[in-house]
């Protein structure tokens, strides 16, 4: 569980990067930073629920 718990943590970093340097670009793709902000959102769900399945199954 912990490597799956860092393995989305790193992903989840390595996109937020990904995001600032689309927006740091002369000209930025809004859809390209759409794409990168929703798959974001869906790590940190990800990492969210397996973060509360840990807790639980330790409480």
């Amino acid at each position: 569980m912990t490597k799956m718990i860092d393995r989305l943590t790193a992903l989840h970093r390595a996109i937020d990067s990904a995001v600032a340097r689309e927006r740091a670009r002369l000209a930025p793709d809004p859809l390209h930073i759409a794409a990168l902000k929703k798959r974001r959102l869906a790590i940190k769900d990800h990492l969210h629920r397996a973060l509360t399945r840990r807790a639980t199954a330790t409480a």
